[in-house]
């Protein structure tokens, strides 16, 4: 059977479980097992490697540093300095796995399309950020892109007009959004209470942040509006699920201090790690809002889905992808990004009128079972990647 599967190898640059991480997981949990085998190159064992195997990939495992924007003249001269020997080894890997078609999962890792291009293997770059505006380096980057794929994949639009400005109707660049398994990410699947385990009264509104504690996640603004509304919803509980990324712990602490300086004490509830990608489902369906609070423009939010597929209102911030997810006061709400005062009012108003919650529940369950299904998400992705391997896009 293998000698009759297209063998795709994938190129990830951690093996932790973030979004882009999840996503490549469901990206490989969606493929036909008949016509596609998997293999996926990791820098290292860790939380993804053993996920990506039960759904049915070869995992390999090839040191490489993850291109990050650390303040650390040290550590980006680090990574110039091994790119080259990391992309022969990967080109290597490549020729040893007999990869039909490599498939970059991330903008920041640059190794795959330059080891594509050493190994002779059509390229697939998938763009899952929005990269800084930075005059000369995003118009080189796209160019960059484009030169080294067959095709790109981007999440949203949001992704595909700041890096490719006029080129972004290319016909080589392709929309791809991510998909839930709505058997799974349905509240009649819940067999766990998530307050009980945290102690947290049936009744009190819960209102919850879930994100990696990186400072462009706005967990500030979160905090700030979570302090104007306390004194009017005395029984209103604030949930922060997540932590920080390795790099970004004396944020977290300073987060954790802020809380305490807004009063907000005993009000809220910094969970860490504590649930992973298996409770996220539970931990949606026991939320009465969910906030979603980035300061940058989100690629996507996978997040944000995922609470409006566990029937959870969302309120997300009015830039990037949630703008294309979210239609504004039917489906969930937007508010600017970084506006306390107006995620405040907006958080006010959806606990002060639960008739108002509900109908925005159901209208954000239904966005996703027409636009973000694992059905639909399963279709366009064999679509694309059967095109990217019948040869170049013309």
């Amino acid at each position: 059977m293998d000698a009759e599967r297209r063998r795709i190898l994938y190129v990830q640059p951690n093996s932790e479980v973030g979004g882009s991480d999840i996503a490549l997981l469901r990206t490989v949990e969606a493929l036909d097992p008949a016509r596609f085998a998997p293999v996926v190159v990791l820098p290292a064992e860790g939380p993804l490697a053993p996920m990506l195997r039960a759904a049915g990939a070869t995992v390999r495992l090839l040191p490489m540093m993850q291109l990050r924007t650390l303040p650390s003249p040290a550590y980006q001269s680090r990574y110039l300095a091994r790119i080259w020997p990391t992309v022969r080894r990967l080109a290597a890997l490549m020729r040893e796995e007999k990869a039909e078609l490599v498939h970059t999962n991330s903008l920041y890792c640059l190794y795959g399309g330059f080891a594509a291009r050493l190994a002779g293997v059509p390229h697939l770059w998938h763009v899952r950020e929005i990269p800084p505006a930075i005059p000369v380096a995003r118009p080189a980057l796209g160019r960059m892109v484009l030169a080294l794929s067959r095709m790109v994949v981007c999440m949203t639009q949001a992704c595909a007009d700041p890096l490719f400005g006029r080129h972004a109707a290319d016909r080589r660049i392709r929309l791809l959004s991510e998909g839930l398994d709505l058997r799974e990410w349905s509240r009649g699947t819940i067999a766990r209470s998530i307050r009980a385990e945290l102690g947290i009264p049936a009744r009190a509104p819960v209102i919850g942040f879930v994100a990696r504690l990186d400072p462009w996640k706005g967990l500030e603004v979160f905090l700030e509006a979570a302090a104007r509304i306390a004194p009017d919803f005395p029984d209103a509980v604030f949930l922060v699920s997540g932590d920080a990324p390795a790099g970004f712990e004396a944020y977290r602490d300073s987060m954790v201090a802020r809380a305490e300086a807004l009063g907000l004490g005993r009000r809220i509830q910094f969970v860490g790690w504590r649930y992973r990608l298996a409770d996220i489902p539970a931990l949606m369906a026991d939320l009465d809002i969910f906030c979603h609070t980035s300061v940058a423009p989100e690629p996507f939010g996978l997040v944000i889905i995922e609470a409006m597929a566990m029937g959870c209102p969302v309120i997300a911030a009015r830039a990037g992808g949630p703008m294309e997810i979210v239609e504004d006061g039917i489906s969930g709400l937007l508010t600017p990004p970084g506006d306390a005062g107006a995620l405040a009012e907006a958080m006010r108003g959806l606990l002060a009128d639960p008739a108002r919650r509900a109908r925005i529940a159901a209208a954000g369950r239904a966005r996703v079972e027409t636009v973000y299904s694992r059905a639909a998400f399963s279709a366009r992705l064999r679509t694309l990647s059967e095109e990217a391997l019948a040869g170049p896009l013309t």
